[in-house]
């Protein structure tokens, strides 16, 4: 993060600083400082108190992306790891199931899966709504997708091993792997944060070289 510049006139203390106590929050990605908001009404910063206090603003932005990421990371990464647990072993319990029969409702004896909800960002892309658990093994409203039918095991088991991961070139409408998913969000997570964070930088730096309008 480049911060250049030393604008102001002496006075004008006083100004608050900016914190982020909702960094943590996975659904909502940290705005940028409301004193880059405050020197585009005013035309720049005015008084080098001001200045600094949004320099110091800027940085705690800076952490608070930081924290957004790790934060968003940790949670998302725990309910993949315990669905990629779960998702197995309610497919091997249908398996049991059907061992001795071959007809009949396995989700009595299995309860399908009710996929947590990860409260994302509207912003990223990358998530399934249903976290892309196979239909075989969610919870579903309405109608129960759990195999009926001994034979019907081989389409549920494409999809959990589409969604862990083992099937490199299977597909199904039906399911979706937890770890693309995971990779392709926080990616794109990722490139939304430093873009923020340039954008910020941008007119900070903008600002505190004298310029009126920045954008």
């Amino acid at each position: 993060m480049l911060l250049s510049g030393c604008a102001g006139r002496p006075g004008g203390g006083g100004w608050p600083t900016q914190s982020y106590p909702y960094a943590c929050e996975t659904g909502m990605i940290p705005d940028e400082p409301i004193c880059l908001m405050t020197a585009s009404t005013d035309g720049g910063f005015k008084y080098r108190d001001q200045f600094q206090a949004c320099r110091f603003d800027l940085q705690s932005f800076e952490n608070a992306l930081d924290e957004h990421y790790r934060c968003t990371s940790r949670k998302l990464k725990s309910i993949f790891d315990e669905l990629l647990v779960s998702v197995p072993a309610t497919y091997k319990c249908y398996v049991d199931f059907f061992r001795d029969q071959e007809e009949g409702d396995p989700s009595v004896q299995c309860p399908p899966i009710d996929v947590p909800r990860f409260n994302h960002s509207y912003q990223i892309d990358g998530l399934e709504y249903d976290l892309g658990v196979p239909r075989c093994i969610r919870k579903s409203d309405g109608y129960n997708f759990a195999p009926k039918r001994e034979y019907q095991l081989g389409d549920c088991k494409k999809q959990v091993e589409i969604f862990a991961g083992e099937g490199a070139f299977g597909y199904s409408m039906n399911a979706r792997s937890a770890q693309k998913q995971y990779d392709t969000y926080m990616r794109n997570l990722r490139f939304e944060l430093e873009q923020s964070l340039d954008d910020a930088v941008r007119k900070f730096n903008c600002y505190a070289n004298g310029n009126d309008f920045c954008i």
